[in-house]
């Protein structure tokens, strides 16, 4: 579907399926430069009222589409609570996405707000979120440099990497993101910390000292004295 053009084959999907919809907008990778030849068409639709959002999956003019179905009231409280989280994956859709459907503005609303939304970043990370990203990093560094077990240490490594990733977006105030999109949130961020992580995963010595680095400028490993109350399992 390289060559397949998606903004009009998500318009037929909307013509077709959500012909009463307010809102459809088409969005994500598929809309960029990094559009590959697996990459789906992610759908957000806004109906009239409705018991609870959805999301399903369908194939559509050979497409592999993932479908958003809220209503404005629950759209909205799922962008509020992404953005919440830094992890901005509804509001980008919105904010980049291309709106095949407006029957009343809210498309256009949506967008300038999400768009303003995302340009302000995320709010500044606590204290108590930067400590609990250096306590968890601390422990999977001991972990990494002690294990002598290859499985072990390539399910630490792992784990290490994107906590490493997480920690450096988080200190700096930028959005997270997952699996690929947090790769290129750092990318963004720190091209050469992203290169560095990225080509660190197979060598230990070369993720912790990696990994050190990060902690240490949001200051350094913490283990004695770290406390929380009420805590959760990892």
């Amino acid at each position: 579907m390289v060559d397949a053009d998606p903004i009009a084959s998500a318009r037929r999907l909307a013509q077709q399926e959500f012909g009463s919809a307010r809102l459809v907008i088409v969005g994500g990778s598929v809309l960029t430069p990094r559009r590959t030849a697996t990459s789906d068409l992610d759908v957000v639709v806004v109906t009239a009222p409705r018991d609870q959002p959805t999301r399903r999956s369908l194939t559509w003019e050979g497409w592999p589409v993932e479908v958003l179905e809220h209503d404005e009231r629950s759209l909205a409280a799922y962008c509020a609570d992404n953005l919440e989280r830094r992890w901005p994956g509804i509001p980008r859709l919105i904010a980049e996405g291309a709106i095949v459907t407006d029957s009343d503005g809210l498309g256009t609303r949506l967008q300038a707000e999400m768009r303003e939304r995302l340009a302000a970043g995320p709010a500044p990370a606590t204290t108590a979120e930067l400590d609990a990203h250096r306590y968890d990093l601390t422990d999977l560094l001991d972990d990494l440099t002690g294990s002598t077990d290859p499985a072990e240490t390539t399910f630490t490594a792992a784990r290490a990497l994107t906590k490493t990733a997480q920690l450096a977006l988080l200190a700096a105030r930028r959005w997270q993101g997952t699996g690929k999109w947090l790769l290129r949130e750092l990318r963004d961020h720190d091209p050469d910390l992203a290169e560095r992580l990225a080509t660190s995963l197979t060598n230990p010595t070369r993720l912790a000292a990696v990994t050190r680095e990060v902690l240490d400028s949001v200051g350094g490993p913490l283990r004695e004295g770290y406390e929380v109350t009420d805590p959760r399992t990892p």
